[in-house]
This record gives structure tokens, sequence and C-alpha cells, in this order.
């Protein structure tokens, strides 16, 4: 009797964890969308695809598995934000302030970081495939397993 409850419980917890979890405060995100102005907000797994983000401050906020296909993040501030697992395939973060960022395991191929600051930045295991960094200033980022194909700099 103890193994079929065991058994019950592994199964009912691994669905559960497999679960995606929408972590994110309703209220932030209209916050976000309106004023473009969310600090240190939670927006993990928030879906923001084609969202016009441009000149938003997202200082240390939290974009943990958030979509962001193709938003418009020129002119952001991202400084200390955690974007672990996001997918940003072909977003603009133009002009954008990507210092200390954490994109661990983050999908950016075909992202535009054009004159992007990316100092500090943690890539590790980022998809990097025809992303560009043409003027980006980057020092001291962390690109350890990588993807890239034809990734583009200066």
């Amino acid at each position: 009797m103890k193994t079929k409850l065991i058994a019950i419980a592994a199964v009912v917890c691994t669905i559960w964890w497999a679960m995606p979890a929408e972590a994110y405060d309703p209220s932030q995100l209209q916050q976000l969308l309106q004023t473009k102005q969310c600090g240190g907000c939670d927006l993990t797994n928030a879906n923001l695809a084609g969202a016009n983000l441009s000149q938003s401050h997202l200082i240390g906020a939290s974009l943990m598995g958030a979509n962001l296909r193709g938003a418009n993040l020129s002119k952001a501030n991202l400084e200390g934000a955690d974007l672990t697992g996001a997918k940003l395939e072909n977003a603009n973060l133009s002009n954008a302030f990507v210092t200390n960022a954490i994109l661990n395991d983050t999908n950016l191929q075909g992202t535009n970081f054009t004159n992007a600051s990316l100092t500090h930045a943690n890539l590790r295991r980022a998809n990097i495939n025809n992303t560009v960094f043409k003027n980006a200033q980057i020092f001291g980022a962390d690109f350890s397993g990588t993807s890239y194909n034809l990734a583009t700099a200066n």
C-alpha cells in the first residue's frame, strides 16, 4: 500500500512540476505596459511578445522564462534584470543597457544589440545565432557554452 501511495505521489508531483507557472503579477504587467516603469517587478513567464517596451525601466526585474519574441526593448534599462530562459528571438535591444543582466539559457537568435551595453552580462548557454552586436560595448560578459552561427560584432 505504501508503495502505491509513493508512486501516485511521485506521478502527481512530476505533473505539477512540469506545468508552466505563471508567476507574474498581472498588475505589474499592466504597470509596465502603461508606464514603462517596472523596476524590481516579477514578470516571470509573462507574455510580452511583440510589445513596445522601448525606453522602459526594468532594473532588477525578473523576466525568467518571459516571452519577448519580437519585442522592442530599444533604449531599455535592464540593469541587473534576470532573463534566464527568456525567449528574445528577433527582439530589438539596440541602445539597451543590459549591464549585470542574466541571460543564461536565453534564446537570442536574431536579436539586435546594436550600440547596447552588455558589461558583465551573463550569457551562459545562450543561443546567439544571427545575433547582431554591432558597436555594442561588451566588457566582462560571460559567453561560456553559447551556441552561435553567423553572430556579428562591430
